[in-house]
């Protein structure tokens, strides 16, 4: 059995679930009729990548949902009234237009949104065969959902998140140190020789062997461990 790199350094730890810092649950709600929907507050959650756009719905509902790149409060937005394909608009996917942008997409009818959540994502409706539509999300990956399934129009705010420089060594450290990652990687050649194998005064021009047996010890282990052939095919 081989031990993940994160317990040999001894820094595994059991993942929590922190939703006690969430403003509130983010769904679409379920509604049989269409109607408008006014944008009374624009609220940021620390528990989210994306700020949140609080609505109120003509019977008096208050939903929050993920806002998405140009709304402000005060803004009129369209529940489920397919002449109106407008950013912010929700739609079912059989009746937006290929081409458009759209986020928190349903997996399944009534779900409220489980797809494309993260601040700056959206994915682009490529095909509508009116009883699947074919979607293209941003890793490349092309998914069909059923045409009932419903969908925010737009991209989700705060697309930027990404190119905010962190400014100090301390931001990428606890960043990191939340993934469970090692950090900083040190090159090899950059090594001291009692470091690494391949550590050395001469570490840009050497040309050490890179197999190590398979009974090595732990500081000699690197490289092409136990490999079947070595040298040109």
């Amino acid at each position: 059995m081989k031990v993940p790199r994160s317990r040999r350094r001894g820094k595994s730890r059991v993942f929590r679930f922190n939703d006690f810092n969430a403003i509130g649950e983010a769904r679409l709600p379920n509604l049989a009729d269409s109607m408008n929907a006014r944008v009374i507050k624009l609220i940021h959650d620390p528990y989210r990548t994306a700020p949140l756009m609080q609505l109120k719905f003509e019977n008096g509902q208050k939903v929050f949902l993920p806002a998405f790149t140009g709304a402000y409060e005060g803004m009129i937005i369209t529940y489920l009234k397919n002449d109106v394909v407008k950013d912010g608009s929700v739609l079912k996917l059989g009746d937006i237009p290929a081409g458009t942008n759209v986020y928190n997409i349903e997996l399944k009818s009534g779900d409220g949104g489980k797809l494309v959540r993260a601040g700056g994502n959206s994915a682009r409706i490529v095909e509508n065969t009116g009883n699947d539509v074919a979607l293209s999300l941003s890793s490349g990956r092309i998914l069909r959902l059923k045409s009932d399934c419903r969908a925010i129009v737009g991209k989700i705010a705060n697309s930027g998140r990404k190119e905010k420089p962190f400014y100090k060594a301390g931001n990428k450290y606890h960043l990191i140190k939340a993934r469970s990652r090692y950090w900083p990687m040190n090159a090899a050649v950059a090594m001291n020789a009692y470091e690494h194998k391949f550590g050395g005064k001469r570490r840009s021009t050497q040309h050490k062997s890179k197999s190590s047996a398979r009974n090595s010890p732990p500081g000699a282990k690197v490289g092409a461990i136990a490999p079947k052939r070595t040298g040109i095919r």
